[in-house]
């Protein structure tokens, strides 16, 4: 009962309503996640070639690099992407169960996949980059720029009150 609040990646969603048209759409909207997160039929295409074998010698040569260190945790889009690619390529949840934890580490499992699949996916990880980028200017823009416009609609109504009275005013007072 505790472990219904978890989230599990490949935990079943329940649908919600038996309605005809309901499942086209969570099937357009996958197909869409699906390409926003760089999980191609390309790509699904270049993962069926790959081997234990490869991400063995891709790890050496990235230990003899240095880089392996130097590499940080995963990004939220590319957490998104290995649990999407996870789903529709067993190959590499073979090679990915066949390696970690006797080979490599989880993390530099993933290390070498985006490196490997780099030419696949970064086009789609920059559109990301940019969107998210894109999404916390707006953010950082919208408050000041609402409180900017709340202020020049307030002088604005004053002026217009104001220019009305003030012909209406010295009318009053010629007379």
């Amino acid at each position: 009962m505790a472990f219904s609040a978890f989230t599990w990646p490949f935990r079943r969603r329940s649908s919600g309503g038996g309605g005809g048209a309901g499942p086209s759409k969570p099937a357009a909207a996958a197909a869409e996640g699906e390409e926003e997160l760089g999980v191609t039929p390309q790509l699904l295409d270049f993962l069926r070639t790959l081997s234990p074998d490869a991400f063995k010698s891709s790890a050496v040569q990235l230990n003899q690099g240095g880089s392996a260190e130097a590499a940080g945790e995963l990004s939220e889009w590319q957490q998104r992407h290995a649990v999407l690619v996870l789903g529709r390529a067993k190959e590499l949840a073979k090679i990915r169960y066949d390696l970690c934890p006797r080979h490599m580490k989880d993390k530099q499992f993933w290390t070498v996949y985006f490196l490997l699949a780099r030419s696949y996916i970064l086009p789609y990880e920059l559109r990301a980059i940019q969107k998210e980028k894109v999404r916390r200017m707006e953010t950082e823009n919208r408050k000041p720029k609402d409180e900017i416009t709340v202020e020049v609609e307030m002088q604005e109504s004053k002026c217009s009150r104001g220019s009305p009275l003030l012909p209406d005013d010295s009318e009053t007072q010629d007379s």
